[in-house]
């Protein structure tokens, strides 16, 4: 069976708790909700299908042990910034063991579905100028999400894509105060060379995250390799990422301008994108 991605939302197989994780397999009661199927996994949080009685309609309800509070900063940033392109949040609330926050239901999975193959240009593109959407109106309010991973994009029954998962969203600037004991927040596949180093936290590593999973759209393989994790982040800080196939080259500058190595020569944040995407798409 598959393994689950870290920090999905959705599964693809059921997988076994090891000694350091427990899974939840008896549902907890949560008041006005009948819990039907675990259905994900975050770094902290459960995520199972339920049935809303009040609004008898299906919602993702979300599950920390008590006292998490990452799902406080998930609902925090959704009351502060909302969109289309933004998970729907409808309630939080807490019992003795658990807090919880039931969002909309989105029945397409995640992005992750459509990785591990080159898609046409087209494609990849209206795929990330949606999740460069997303991320503008974070970045707009000052906001840096810090995991940006096909995992943490939604699909809507219609396609659309939605970005969810603000866990580990912080105001740009922030610094992390675990920074020099070389906890690593992100995910390391897409995580930005500068938050591997401890920087402060800013919207120039979200675009840098968002490159790394447009090289991946249009390669069908990330822009770095690497046998163990220490090779794939040493690469990041020493290597350049590798080009681009010959029928997606036309993109290569776009592609070279979020993944510069340095902040200060990147796209500076996600309207950046946007707006270079409108000139060369």
């Amino acid at each position: 069976m598959a393994a689950v991605p870290e920090g999905s939302l959705f599964w693809r197989a059921p997988r076994a708790a090891s000694d350091d994780e427990t899974i939840i397999e008896v549902p907890p009661r949560v008041p006005g909700y009948r819990l039907l199927r675990p259905i994900g996994r975050g770094r902290n949080t459960r995520a199972w299908l339920a049935y809303d009685l009040n609004k008898r309609a299906d919602v993702v309800l979300k599950l920390e042990a008590v006292p998490g509070t990452s799902l406080d900063r998930d609902c925090a940033v959704a009351a502060r910034v909302q969109g289309p392109n933004l998970v729907q949040i409808h309630s939080q609330g807490r019992t003795a063991a658990w807090a919880w926050l039931a969002m909309e239901h989105l029945p397409g999975g995640d992005l992750t579905v459509r990785m591990g193959r080159a898609l046409p240009a087209a494609e990849a593109l209206a795929i990330v100028r949606q999740a460069a959407e997303a991320l503008a109106q974070l970045h707009r309010q000052g906001l840096v999400h810090r995991d940006v991973k096909p995992a943490n994009f939604l699909l809507r029954a219609d396609g659309s894509l939605v970005l969810a998962d603000f866990g580990l969203t912080v105001e740009a600037g922030s610094v992390d105060a675990d920074a020099a004991s070389g906890a690593l927040h992100g995910t390391p596949r897409y995580v930005a060379p500068e938050q591997l180093q401890g920087a402060p936290a800013a919207p120039a590593a979200d675009v840098y995250s968002l490159g790394v999973l447009l090289h991946e759209l249009l390669a069908g393989r990330p822009p770095f390799s690497g046998e163990t994790l220490e090779e794939v982040l040493a690469q990041r800080l020493l290597a350049a990422p590798a080009r681009l196939p010959a029928e997606a080259a036309v993109l290569q500058p776009l592609v070279d301008r979020m993944l510069c190595r340095e902040p200060q020569g990147r796209l500076p944040d996600a309207d950046a994108v946007l707006g270079l995407m409108g000139q060369r798409c």
